[in-house]
């Protein structure tokens, strides 16, 4: 008696966000090796192994998933660091430790650091893409500002500038190191201008009153 032949197995759906997630990694990959302009649709879903027809089915188009690398910066240079913070310690030795966390972050990839930069660049220069960096600019600017009032509300301190203010500092500083080491490499420059403004910035705070 012949025997059936065995029932085949349900193709394992892949749900819409973790199809824009392999899409925006694959994009970087392309980028990180070829620049952004070889990362052209064709390119980026066949470095993430899916059908062409799947990046139009999760971006209706370029400006997302650039907007969409832009974001997954702000989340892995701010987000991931955090945790390095210990509130009740010495405000320049925190401040100093969040700092060199950010920076390990960033001097473990600096091909990301040159791709998100070119992102930048390119969109200042496309009236299709202008607002992109403002976006990025303000969710970068809140996160800072959100993760300062947090860690002065714990750490029972107040600051001698406005909290944003302060946070646009924080931002300009980093940004302005991590685009001079990206010219001369010399990472223990950077390491030392980020811990002397750890100490610059521990000076604008002082511990809260009553």
């Amino acid at each position: 008696m012949a025997t059936s032949p065995a029932p085949k197995a349900a193709k394992k759906q892949i749900s819409a966000d973790v199809r824009r997630e392999r899409l925006v990694a694959a994009a970087l990959r392309v980028m990180k090796r070829e620049g952004i302009a070889a990362a052209t649709t064709r390119a980026i879903c066949a470095e993430a192994e899916m059908p062409h027809g799947a990046f139009h089915y999760c971006f209706r188009s370029k400006k997302e998933l650039y907007a969409a690398l832009l974001s997954t910066d702000v989340n892995v240079t701010i987000d991931a660091v955090w945790p390095s913070v210990e509130p009740t310690g010495d405000v320049t030795e925190t401040i100093r430790t969040l700092l060199r966390a950010y920076w390990a972050v960033v001097e473990a990839d600096p091909e990301t650091q040159i791709v998100l930069s070119e992102l930048v660049d390119l969109a200042l220069r496309d009236p299709e893409l202008s607002e992109l960096p403002a976006w990025e600019h303000r969710a970068y600017h809140d996160k800072v500002t959100s993760h300062l009032e947090r860690f002065t509300t714990e750490a029972q301190l107040e600051l001698a500038v406005d909290t944003r203010v302060a946070a646009e500092m924080v931002i300009s500083v980093a940004g302005g190191v991590v685009s001079s080491w990206l010219s001369h490499r010399d990472s223990a420059l950077a390491v030392e201008a980020l811990d002397n403004f750890a100490v610059l910035f521990a000076s604008l705070t002082r511990p809260r009153a009553g």
